[in-house]
């Protein structure tokens, strides 16, 4: 019997009503692919890369932004590995940003579909290097990247309080960040600079889910959106999250975008990073873009 050609990467330990409808769901997929499971935090990304060497064609993240982002390093791990495979998302994670923004449908059962009979789209690939414990790392990023108050949120959120209330302790977490003092921000770049208190760097529209914080963003046109908030503090905050909510991003006190192509931001020590919400390092970060470099299957309407 013949390998299948796409290997599915997921979570056993996984919960949720996301995550018994998926393996629910199992039975049929597991004729139709290798199932790979995950041991650990970071283990996908391995997963990814020998599926690479395996000769599977089609490798699926099973789980939120943090898994696709795992898997897809994997994939970028290995020499000509984005060139060598597609990406199918099912996404069972709570905010599935990604999914979002390529149209993706948010239930398995759909999602599984969309894998079998969608078509690939060639999108931009983000690459942050940043400062880490063991030295200046790499590490490629599909939706978003931040400096200063949501990588605090993320970078100081509470694991044991996390897994008790789930997204919410991302709010306790970003309440205690807007307690310290902002860190001072600079963004450079071919031709340009900027400075402020926070910056989100946005490969697409959404920020945080359904949340259109980069309105004219497009994952395939070689450029970043970056937006810069000059001014960070618990007043500016409430009433950017509420215009962000209304869709009216305008309101946001203050806030600025660039269009670049790369850039790097640097500013006061040890100050955090994350990158499709999770702590990647800290700064200063570069980040740069390899134009259309992920195939990711999406509907075919989209």
């Amino acid at each position: 019997m013949s390998q299948p050609s796409i290997a599915l990467i997921f979570n056993p330990a996984a919960r949720g009503e996301k995550a018994r409808s998926f393996r629910e769901s199992l039975g049929q997929m597991q004729d139709e692919c290798t199932l790979l499971e995950t041991t650990a935090p970071g283990s996908a990304t391995d997963l990814a890369a020998q599926a690479i060497r395996d000769g599977y064609k089609t490798i699926v993240a099973t789980g939120g932004d943090g898994t696709v982002n795992e898997v897809v390093n994997g994939l970028a791990k290995e020499r000509n590995g984005l060139g060598q495979v597609q990406l199918g998302i099912l996404p069972l994670g709570t905010m599935n940003v990604f999914a979002r923004e390529l149209g993706i449908p948010l239930s398995a059962k759909r999602a599984w579909e969309t894998i079998r009979l969608g078509r690939a789209r060639a999108v931009d690939l983000p690459l942050a290097r940043v400062q880490t414990a063991d030295g200046q790392a790499e590490r490629c990023f599909v939706q978003m990247a931040g400096a200063g108050l949501d990588g605090d949120a993320v970078g100081g959120v509470s694991v044991a309080l996390k897994k008790k209330i789930g997204p919410l302790a991302y709010l306790f977490s970003t309440l205690a960040a807007l307690k310290a003092k902002p860190p001072r921000l600079t963004a450079t770049w071919d031709g340009g600079s900027a400075r402020g208190e926070w910056m989100c760097v946005g490969n697409g529209r959404f920020f945080g889910g359904p949340v259109v914080l980069f309105p004219d963003a497009k994952l395939n046109d070689g450029r970043l959106d970056l937006c810069v908030f000059p001014r960070v503090n618990p007043g500016s905050v409430s009433r950017g999250v509420t215009s962000m909510a209304l869709g009216q991003i305008g309101d946001w006190p203050g806030a600025v975008h660039h269009r670049v192509s790369e850039l790097t931001i640097d500013g006061t020590a040890g100050t955090r990073v994350q990158a499709d919400g999770e702590f990647i390092g800290t700064l200063p970060v570069t980040i740069t873009l390899r134009p259309r470099a992920l195939k990711v299957i999406v509907p075919l309407e989209k």
